[in-house]
């Protein structure tokens, strides 16, 4: 049921000019992390934001979002379509200790293109997801299912990880991060320590 109801909206957005990409528990799902996603996460680029609140709005109904302390995102909106709750960011921001990591979404976020259905889903990467999952309370458990992956797969996106670095994060997670680009081997063979 939520694979058809994300591959309608993705038949909807397919021949717009929206930089969107889907991440959170279908992303997991992508990579047989976890089998049962509850909602779809869809981050979109803040210059397509009212673009694609007006198409959603047209599938389902859009919802009151309550104020949250962790986020300081700039759009976060939910909708239900087809008995889906789908949540829409853009300027994705999570408070910490005193601080705000401001995601990057841009063109280099969108590292796969899942066809379901025979529509082309983007999807956004396990290493930004390794990076916002350390910043929710709650979500261990998900940086967990990613640092094992990727310390069995290798890590295909380093230059996201790269890029989270120069971003405002807790010292603990920036030394995780660090740590775990010394350990994992990459797509291309390369050791940072080579």
């Amino acid at each position: 049921m939520i694979l058809d109801t994300l591959t309608f909206i993705g038949e909807k957005l397919s021949n717009k000019e929206i930089l969107w990409a889907v991440g959170g528990s279908v992303m997991l799902q992508y990579y047989g992390l976890i089998d049962d996603p509850k909602d779809i996460d869809i981050l979109v680029h803040e210059y397509d934001i009212e673009a694609l609140d007006q198409i959603l709005k047209g599938l389902g109904e859009k919802k009151i979002r309550e104020k949250s302390d962790i986020y300081s995102t700039k759009y976060f909106y939910e909708y239900t379509i087809d008995g889906i709750d789908i949540d829409v960011m853009s300027g994705l921001a999570i408070n910490h200790q005193g601080s705000i990591f401001k995601y990057i979404f841009d063109p280099q976020s969108v590292t796969a293109v899942e066809t379901i259905n025979n529509v082309g889903i983007p999807l956004t990467s396990l290493e930004d997801w390794y990076v916002i999952y350390q910043l929710i309370p709650g979500r261990e458990n998900k940086v967990n299912l990613i640092e094992n992956y990727l310390l069995n797969q290798g890590i295909q996106n380093k230059y996201l990880l790269k890029r989270a670095l120069k971003r405002q994060l807790p010292e603990v997670v920036r030394r995780r991060i660090e740590r775990i680009l010394k350990e994992i081997r990459f797509n291309d063979g390369e050791n940072v320590n080579e």
